[in-house]
């Protein structure tokens, strides 16, 4: 992925050209947005550019080298998330995974963290980057350069660094050897520890137009009239848009699942006997998969913040189409001032319970019930 060729954010792309030019980059970036927006594109352009330089990369293009050549340069190195799978069975570490990694950045560069785990066969599995990582790069770091030139880190997956991993990590911030860059993504600010955040250059990536998405649908064989659909829905991501496109099943599914949901809430507040039809629907969400768990969670969140919008009559930002004919102009009269933040607590804190392993049963069975309580709260 180079700098041209990402998907919108010009006003970042023309910011980062001139960075190279002037040779003003800093050792620390961190590239921040929801993913799909481009944050690993644009720390993958910024890295092959400082390893390779533009020469080596035209050069190397008209020799019709392939995207994954470039990244295979020895002094390129990549921080991910890594969990057990079928293919390792103890102890992860990147380096275990890296032709997987090379595959899925020229395949899935706007992928998601899920996306990542599900390739390499750990869906149901929290990827972490553990301390023992950080000090293998340590000795990485401290070697000369293998080709003479920068010494470059993508660190994708922020979130995933643990409070000592990320402390280490900040020893070797703040004094790098020389020559050296670190590149972060995340999809928050947040995400990193205050300190590191201090230490780093932060570039906010913007949501991607949406006819330029649409576009983009199109020329991987989306159809044009679903192409729009799947833009409107996707709040500027790229990568949603495609995960739509290639999941619509999935996206009718927590549609269902969700409506499912909200209709037993409202019955259950006068008829006690549908609490049954509400542990039935817990037990079927809590068999799922944790990785499913969290894009219905995710899906759902994203459909309460629409109805939310539709019952302020601000029409102008709701791009909300059903898959299964549900008309959410009913249902948004019930998300208003007295229940929308403790509506999207709920689903937060249920998607962090989910992130730490909760008992899937258990904490879906908490989740309706709750459901219940704050939907038919009345507008203060």
């Amino acid at each position: 992925m180079f700098i041209n060729e990402i998907l919108g954010q010009e006003t970042l792309k023309k910011q980062l050209k001139s960075s190279l030019v002037s040779g003003q980059i800093p050792h620390s970036q961190c590239f921040t947005g929801e993913y799909g927006r481009g944050g690993l594109p644009f720390a993958i352009a910024l890295a092959l550019q400082l390893v390779w330089g533009e020469g080596a990369i035209e050069d190397n293009k008209r020799n019709e080298k392939k995207e994954t050549f470039f990244l295979e340069h020895p002094d390129l190195h990549f921080l991910f998330p890594v969990a057990t799978s079928p293919l390792v069975t103890s102890k992860p570490k990147c380096s275990d995974y890296i032709e997987q990694w090379r595959s899925f950045i020229c395949g899935s560069p706007f992928g998601s963290s899920n996306d990542w785990m599900l390739s390499i066969g750990s869906e149901n599995k929290q990827g972490n980057i553990g301390v023992e990582e950080i000090e293998r790069l340590y000795k990485s770091l401290s070697l000369k350069s293998f080709l003479g030139g920068a010494k470059v880190c993508v660190i994708w997956g922020v979130e995933k660094l643990s409070i000592e991993s990320s402390n280490k990590l900040l020893k070797l911030i703040e004094e790098p050897p020389a020559n050296t860059f670190f590149v972060f993504v995340a999809e928050s600010e947040s995400d990193l520890l205050p300190t590191i955040q201090s230490r780093c250059q932060i570039s906010s990536l913007k949501p991607i137009n949406l006819e330029a998405i649409q576009a983009a649908l199109i020329k991987l064989g989306c159809e044009e009239n679903l192409a729009g659909f799947y833009a409107s829905n996707s709040e500027g991501s790229l990568g949603k848009a495609i995960e739509s496109f290639q999941n619509i099943e999935q996206l009718r599914a927590h549609e269902e699942l969700f409506v499912a949901c909200l209709r037993g809430a409202f019955k259950a507040s006068g008829n006690k006997s549908v609490v049954i039809d509400l542990m039935t629907w817990a037990n079927t969400v809590g068999a799922l998969g944790r990785t499913v768990q969290k894009e219905f969670l995710l899906y759902s969140l994203s459909f309460i913040r629409q109805a939310l919008l539709v019952s302020y009559r601000t029409d102008a930002l709701v791009n909300f189409q059903s898959l299964t004919g549900f008309r959410l102009e009913k249902f948004a009269p019930f998300v208003h001032g007295g229940n929308a933040q403790k509506l999207v607590e709920l689903l937060e804190e249920t998607c962090y319970a989910v992130d730490r392993n909760a008992n899937g049963k258990i904490l879906f069975s908490d989740f309706a019930l709750k459901m219940t309580r704050i939907l038919n709260q009345k507008e203060a």
